[in-house]
């Protein structure tokens, strides 16, 4: 009987703290006064943009990856007061704010390493940092939902500079189109083939690197080289799409 109640108490003990545990670690990891002021319905009269701004973040690709406001804005998500959450450096309009323009790409390339790394060797970096001019990261991405890829930003962003008035490269506007469409029709093929032809993963994992590599590598806006690898993403992303669909029929 005694080893019966000393096995209970010691059930009993260790459940309650690893309870204990689960309630300090939650409220740790709950705290955040950024979400829980701007989610406020009051701002849609007080501030519309900050309302719009915040909808535009909850459910977006960085709500769901657990990125929030501190992480692009900085301050500090702990503090229920306005002036000890928010930093001095957090309007844009701040050159040392970590939403400044000229800042924007080393912000986003805390997470999007990769990315950078190419986009710091495109001529576009280099104007930015020299003139305070040229694209960023928000320039065709946006800063919350994330646009990815769709042609039209390349005929309503990049046109903007290359164009037949200034004849500031007017030709990458159609290269780039087509990078873009080769690009997603071979996302598409590659879903398709993952959906219905499962065998076929293997080789799917190596084009999906090799998709990712272009995606990447995109970002120096060196057409020459990129051009060359999405044409052979699509061509083999056919071929082994055309693979496996004789190989289902047999």
């Amino acid at each position: 009987m005694k080893n019966f109640k000393s096995i209970f108490l010691g059930l009993f003990v260790i459940t309650f703290s690893l309870f204990f545990v689960l309630i300090i670690n939650t409220n740790a990891f709950s705290v955040d006064t950024c979400v829980d002021c701007h989610k406020d319905k009051k701002f849609r009269v007080q501030d519309k943009k900050v309302f719009d701004y915040f909808n535009k973040w909850k459910g977006s690709v960085h709500d769901i990856a657990g990125v929030t406001c501190v992480d692009c804005h900085g301050g500090d998500p702990s503090k229920a007061k306005k002036e000890q959450a928010h930093p001095k450096n957090l309007s844009p309009a701040d050159a040392s704010s970590m939403v400044y323009y000229k800042n924007i790409p080393e912000t986003c390339g805390k997470c999007h390493e990769a990315v950078y790394v190419n986009f710091v060797k495109s001529d576009h970096y280099k104007v930015l940092k020299e003139t305070g001019r040229g694209p960023v990261c928000t320039t065709c991405h946006g800063s919350l939902v994330t646009n990815v890829y769709y042609t039209s930003i390349v005929l309503s962003t990049c046109i903007s500079c290359h164009n037949q008035q200034n004849q500031n490269h007017p030709e990458v506007i159609n290269t780039a189109e087509q990078i873009l469409h080769r690009l997603n029709v071979s996302q598409g093929y590659m879903k398709w083939t993952s959906i219905h032809y499962k065998k076929k993963s293997g080789e799917l994992i190596k084009l999906n690197s090799l998709y990712q590599k272009i995606a990447n590598s995109w970002h120096q806006f060196n057409f020459a080289t990129t051009e060359k690898d999405s044409n052979k993403l699509l061509s083999e992303v056919k071929a082994l799409f055309h693979e496996a669909y004789k190989g289902k029929k047999k």
